[in-house]
């Protein structure tokens, strides 16, 4: 990297750190520190998607931004985030630096995307995880507008994340699971009827679940696809239990949307909500909820709901959300308006008046089999990247954190290279069915909560 292609990079920090996209690796300076994470974190595609990376890459990346910006062997050089040409890693390299800066620096999303209002070729939007033709375009800024909604209603603190934990539940193996609202929602992928699937791999029962969601403060669980299991086996464990089907890749009508709120609205422990998948139903759903009780923007919604579970939110359910937010946010304004006298609870008249507007075709066709081929591509396609991922430096791979300390020695580059010891275990053929006795992690206080 010449002076003139730092004159060409983008300033985050004033003379201090930068942004820039390259057409090849920048050879050593003595003034600049480079580092790239184009090989390090690897988004694990479904099918043509490829961001936004999830929160514990997030979490991760500003763990050895902020490492290095502290780091006193680095005080006299200027910090340059380097990213390939590659469209799909432009856009996550310019997420994650955003993301600093919304997250670390306290900035808006607005401010922290400023920088990049202008730049040229504009960034590639991110797309839903459906195998189908892309029909809706999600923005770095809506990404980072989600991030900082989430700051705002208390929900994410990066200084109490339990990334480790976050990291453990996300995996197949390990039950599928995120909060989405953290200790109020926490999405999951479909309980199998046995502990092991139709393709032969260990699976979660219901019976799996319990005492995790027990542990929790879990009390109800809500079912959207078709009925694999026997809600008994919840049930028969104190856990209460709810039956919402409606079609995979399609959008709730208003009985749907109205029996939801209601029960949520009404239920006082937290609820994990499951669809086949976990994604797309779930996520809609759990997005309505936002939109009403936290008057959260469609856009960021979609925004914040991948980057906590990636895949969420599919096909015409992303406008769906987008046309639905006056509608709860008038809602939400009526819910935390005076108190009407006296309160009526039957369900009949929430549902009639609940201002939802009527379906469009693409939004009542059933996307056949996208739950199954999305639980597909979780199973065979993830990488062991998100829990062992590294930073880079001036081309080579440093100790996965937050386990290193980033030149914490005062060591000068070259870095550290990656331990094999540190990268986690293959997912699907050689993952292990945990015996559920022996998990000594659980879901509370991942969120610092």
């Amino acid at each position: 990297m010449t002076e003139r292609d730092l004159a060409d990079a983008i300033q985050i920090l004033p003379n201090r750190l930068y942004w820039a996209a390259l057409h090849a690796a920048p050879r050593a300076n003595p003034k600049v520190h480079y580092f790239s994470i184009d090989q390090e974190f690897i988004y694990e595609p479904f099918f043509a998607d490829f961001g936004p990376l999830n929160l514990g890459m997030v979490w991760r990346y500003c763990k050895a931004l902020e490492a290095k910006l502290g780091d006193s062997s680095l005080a006299d050089k200027r910090i340059v985030h380097y990213c390939s040409h590659d469209p799909k890693k432009r856009a996550n390299a310019a997420t994650m630096i955003g993301a600093f800066q919304v997250i670390v620096l306290g900035k808006t999303a607005d401010e922290a995307y400023k920088p990049f209002q202008s730049v040229y070729p504009p960034f590639l939007p991110y797309r839903d995880a459906t195998c189908g033709i892309c029909t809706y375009s999600l923005t770095v800024l809506d990404c980072l507008k989600g991030l900082e909604k989430a700051i705002e209603c208390g929900w994410f603190d990066w200084k109490h994340f339990d990334v480790e934990s976050y990291e453990f539940f996300e995996k197949v193996e390990n039950g599928d699971m995120n909060w989405i609202i953290p200790d109020k929602f926490l999405a999951f992928a479909g309980p199998s009827p046995t502990s092991t699937d139709a393709d032969g791999f260990p699976a979660f029962t219901p019976e799996d679940y319990v005492p995790i969601f027990r542990d929790a403060g879990i009390g109800l669980v809500v079912r959207l696809n078709k009925k694999q299991y026997d809600r008994r086996r919840f049930v028969d464990h104190g856990l209460k239990h709810v039956d919402l089907y409606f079609l995979d890749g399609s959008c709730p009508d208003r009985e749907i949307i109205s029996k939801f709120l209601y029960i949520v609205e009404n239920e006082p422990s937290a609820v994990a909500v499951h669809c086949k998948a976990g994604l797309g139903r779930t996520g809609t759903l759990i997005g309505l909820y936002a939109m009403k009780h936290f008057r959260w923007p469609a856009r960021a919604w979609i925004g914040w709901n991948r980057i906590c579970r990636p895949g969420s939110i599919l096909g015409p359910q992303q406008q769906f959300l987008c046309d639905m937010q006056q509608d709860m946010w008038q809602a939400g304004e009526a819910l935390r308006g005076p108190p009407a006298a006296p309160k009526v609870a039957d369900i009949e008249k929430k549902m009639g008046d609940l201002s939802v507007r009527d379906r469009t075709q693409a939004e009542r066709v059933e996307d056949v089999g996208q739950g199954e081929r999305l639980v597909g591509a979780k199973r065979y396609g993830q990488s062991p990247t998100a829990a062992g991922a590294a930073i880079s430096v001036n081309g080579a791979p440093m100790i996965a954190l937050p386990r290193m300390a980033v030149n914490g020695s005062g060591a000068a580059d070259p870095p550290t290279p990656l331990s094999p010891s540190a990268k986690p275990g293959q997912r699907g053929e050689d993952a292990q069915r945990p015996v559920m006795g022996t998990i000594r992690r659980t879901l509370n206080g991942i969120f610092g909560h």
